[in-house]
């Protein structure tokens, strides 16, 4: 009796180490491009950012919130959000607006941030779902005007990421993506439907698709996966 105690207490300890673990099972690359992907494939998405101040965009506590798009439904894969616009605010690096017309291009850092990587991915063995911190969230926008007006704007966005709870140390070692402008609440036309809500209880702000999308996994510490097959040779 007191064996198979012992035993079932090692795996109620094992099982709860597993639950609290919460790591990756498969490092490698994702990417939503089938032409480059060079592990697995991911999913594109949609994103939005509130002008949490009201002030229109590129301004400092803006926030961003992006989810996963597979054509139907929204967040199935992946989300992120709460990135927030730093209070230093946007930097313009070029500006080629002559006459109301022309490009300018604009680099944001972001502060803080989440991340969610849901179950159903290659990225666990298992219906387990990932949790982590945003790092380093940097924005370059090409932002065209004609006639002094924004009629394009897309995006590099770049980050990287730590993976909560993880004794492991995964980290999303790098990430990069395309996103283009769909929709602004000072264009005066309706909404579209199906995108990320803004957060931070705005009621304005921008709407953009992302697309091409690579994502980086990597664990420093190897994860080490104990079966009940394994528990059992323990205590035999």
């Amino acid at each position: 009796m007191k064996k198979v105690s012992a035993m079932f207490a090692a795996f109620v300890l094992l099982a709860a180490g597993s639950a609290l673990a919460a790591c990756p099972d498969v490092i490698g690359i994702w990417s939503s491009n089938p032409e480059t992907n060079p592990d697995f494939p991911l999913l594109n998405g949609r994103m939005s950012e509130a002008w949490c101040s009201g002030a229109g965009p590129l301004q400092p506590g803006n926030m961003v919130n992006a989810e996963s798009w597979d054509g139907t439904a929204l967040g199935i894969e992946w989300k992120l959000w709460g990135m927030t616009i730093n209070p230093a605010g946007s930097t313009l690096v070029y500006d080629g607006v002559v006459g109301g017309n022309g490009v300018r291009i604009y680099q944001t850092a972001y502060d803080g941030g989440e991340f969610w990587l849901g179950g159903g991915g290659v990225w666990t063995n298992g219906d387990v779902e990932l949790y982590g911190d945003i790092l380093d969230f940097m924005v370059v926008a090409t932002i065209t005007y004609v006639g002094g007006q924004v009629v394009a704007e897309v995006c590099n966005i770049t980050f990287n990421g730590v993976f909560n709870d993880c004794e492991n140390e995964c980290v999303i070692e790098f990430a990069i993506a395309n996103a283009a402008l769909i929709w602004r609440s000072d264009q005066g036309t309706p909404m579209p439907a199906d995108y990320p809500a803004f957060l931070c209880s705005a009621t304005a702000g921008e709407l953009f698709s992302t697309s091409d999308i690579t994502l980086g996994i990597y664990c420093p510490i190897a994860t080490e996966n104990q079966s009940w097959s394994t528990v059992r040779e323990i205590f035999r």
